[in-house]
């Protein structure tokens, strides 16, 4: 017979310090969410310094007054629907119990996620926000590599976006659990895949009636929709069907982060959360930042990254739009030394690029050597 020698305590206390230890999933998505929000924090401080916070005006044209209407409605009332459920979502629960439910880090996420919305402008103006909203233009412009002309004329709205993002963000992602729930009842051995599939066209649908209806009441327009793609195309509402097809990826795929979660409700953000040795201070914002990390990578992969593609692609802006100042807020068009995007109009390539009118001739920015062209004019 014989015997295996057991080890001294202190072998094996060595033996387990070479083993090395897994990261956790946890800890990826915090550092994605932590990183993102930094950079969102860099973005605003950049801007400030430089003293581009001003109010975008909407210019000459006049709004009509059903509209200035429409718009105080939903800037007014997506904000306090906002501070509503961040308070009934995130602050009362956490009074209440010390910790802040999945429900909770999803509003929040949401309602920090919106500073990223003008990226859909980054290589060419693809759409912009009626600049009657509450806005001190945008910081965009500091993304590094931004292309898109006179960003910090960009009216991104204070009141009205951050609650847009929070409001009609979650509200879609309960409809799709409601229709995950649904359809789980009905057939319970269904894959997730499937359910993800079955839920995709009712939102397409969803997304947009909501943006649509917004849009007719001139929130916001996609001037440079693919026309064969774009329903209403040649008004200032157009709507690209493909906005639809990229906003149903978002609502799905954010609907499935809350639906399927583990027995403890957690979801898969959140991962490793009980092998971390932390305290349940430092894994509360673990869990924020693990949470608002994969909702903005969500955001960036199915929304950002294919709409500024697609926007390069996209048709000569509507003249209804290019003909309301508050549509067109100084971006490109009349009143600027850059003309609108057009596939006949070369994209400008940053500040310091030549770049067409609205007029046709040829802008040279002060500095820049101009290239031989039968036309040009100087920018002071």
């Amino acid at each position: 017979m014989t015997t295996t020698p057991v080890p001294p305590a202190a072998a094996v206390r060595d033996a387990a310090a070479v083993v090395p230890r897994r990261t956790r999933p946890i800890t990826w998505w915090a550092a994605a969410g932590f990183g993102f929000l930094a950079f969102a924090a860099y973005l605003v401080a950049a801007w400030l310094l430089a003293g581009e916070a001003h109010r975008v005006p909407p210019g000459p044209t006049p709004l009509p007054v059903w509209m200035e209407i429409a718009l105080s409605i939903q800037q007014w009332g997506l904000f306090a629907g906002m501070l509503a459920l961040i308070w009934f979502k995130a602050i009362g629960p956490r009074l209440r119990t010390g910790s802040v439910p999945f429900d909770g880090l999803m509003v929040l996420s949401f309602a920090l996620l919106w500073w990223s919305d003008p990226l859909y402008n980054y290589f060419t103006p693809g759409f912009n926000y009626n600049a009657y909203f509450v806005n001190l233009g945008s910081w965009v412009g500091h993304v590094p590599g931004w292309m898109s002309p006179n960003p910090e004329k960009i009216p991104q709205p204070l009141l009205w976006l951050p609650g847009v993002y929070t409001c009609a963000f979650f509200s879609m992602v309960l409809i799709v659990n409601v229709i995950f729930r649904k359809t789980r009842e009905r057939f319970p051995t269904i894959s997730i895949a499937s359910m993800w599939f079955i839920a995709f066209i009712p939102m397409g649908i969803a997304g947009t009636l909501w943006e649509a209806l917004f849009m007719m009441m001139g929130s916001h327009h996609y001037g440079s929709s693919i026309r064969w793609m774009t329903m209403n195309a040649g008004h200032y509402y157009e709507f690209p069907v493909y906005q639809g097809i990229t906003a149903s990826l978002l609502y799905t795929t954010w609907g499935a982060l809350r639906f399927f979660r583990d027995d403890r409700g957690r979801s898969f953000a959140e991962r490793g959360l009980d092998q971390l040795n932390a305290s349940n201070r430092v894994k509360g914002w673990m869990r924020f930042f693990a949470v608002s990390g994969a909702i903005t990578v969500i955001f960036f992969a199915f929304y950002h990254v294919p709409n500024a593609l697609i926007a390069l692609r996209g048709d000569a802006w509507p003249q209804d739009v290019q003909s309301r100042s508050y549509l067109t807020s100084g971006v490109c068009g009349p009143g600027t030394d850059v003309a609108c995007p057009d596939p006949r109009v070369p994209f400008p390539r940053g500040e310091s690029s030549l770049r067409i009118a609205p007029d046709g001739t040829l802008v040279t920015p002060r500095g820049t050597s101009p290239l031989t062209a039968p036309t040009q004019s100087s920018t002071p």
